[in-house]
């Protein structure tokens, strides 16, 4: 217990020993940890809209007008029964006639003989399955069932917004790995010139006996110590700020708490590595 309080007073001293340099490596890892929360915090955002408009695709599925009402019955049921359907409605002709004359404003099949409007099944889907590849599988297994003459749903609207979700994920990923780096160099740069200001005294620990592993803990305290203060910062920075900042029909997505949390325990084991990697070489 008094080794542990020693290397934590130890590390301690050595941050205290050098304000300027340890607020010059607090503000780059700051700035740094912000721009991460940032790029997160406008994917979250991003796939929230995206996750509005994809919640209101839906598919319309026509139906042969040779079939009978009772088959176009059958179809219906079959189609309703299908996995990760969540609703599925019958339009008569009569159904279509009535919206199409909402929709225009006026009665556009007055004067014809019958009502040429096809009836149709419109399909909504539970949020998992609303993605190109089922819906593409779906599609193929309606066009098994006999009675289907045509199926539409916006199958280039989904792939887009697929496309942009990769591109926000591939984006935090390679951020995530970029600033990384920069906090590990960043570290690796202002504890290595801590621990030139003290190789006297490493060299007479080590002549004393004291082993690499209790030399380098306090530095490695030191990494931790400025990765976790510019973590959490960071975040409450951000967090204090949205509070005076709206958007008109844009919904800011923060990470969860436990999500923040997992990112404070990530960036003590970067600054755990930026540490050990500033002081190898001085042991």
């Amino acid at each position: 217990m008094k080794r542990i309080s020693y290397l934590i007073r130890k590390s301690a001293g050595n941050i205290i020993k050098r304000p300027l340099s340890g607020i010059t490596s607090l503000l780059l890892l700051l700035l740094l940890f912000l721009m991460f929360d940032l790029v997160w915090i406008s994917a979250l955002s991003v796939n929230w809209y995206l996750d509005r408009l994809v919640s209101k695709v839906d598919m319309e599925v026509f139906i042969e007008g040779s079939l009978s009402d009772t088959a176009a019955a059958v179809v219906f049921e079959t189609v309703r029964d299908l996995y990760g359907v969540r609703t599925a409605e019958f339009v008569s002709k009569e159904d279509a006639r009535e919206r199409l004359n909402s929709l225009m404003g006026t009665d556009l099949l007055a004067g014809l003989e019958g009502n040429p409007l096809p009836r149709s099944i419109n399909i909504t889907f539970d949020s998992p399955f609303l993605s190109s590849d089922f819906l593409d599988q779906f599609e193929q297994n309606l066009r098994r069932l006999q009675g289907i003459s045509e199926i539409f749903y916006p199958r280039g609207q989904l792939q887009k917004v697929e496309n942009i979700r990769n591109l926000a994920l591939k984006s935090v990923i390679f951020l995530g790995f970029a600033i990384s780096l920069a906090v590990v160099l960043n570290l690796l740069q202002s504890i290595r010139l801590s621990a030139k200001t003290r190789e006297e005294e490493l060299m007479q620990h080590s002549l004393l006996g004291a082993g690499k592993v209790f030399l380098s803990v306090p530095y490695i305290f030191e990494g931790i110590f400025y990765a976790l203060v510019a973590a959490a910062v960071g975040w409450a920075l951000l967090i204090y700020a949205s509070g005076y900042l709206t958007f008109k029909n844009v919904e800011i997505i923060f990470p969860t708490r436990l999500e923040i949390a997992y990112f404070c325990i990530v960036s003590c084991l970067i600054g755990m590595v930026g540490g050990y990697a500033g002081i190898r070489r001085s042991l």
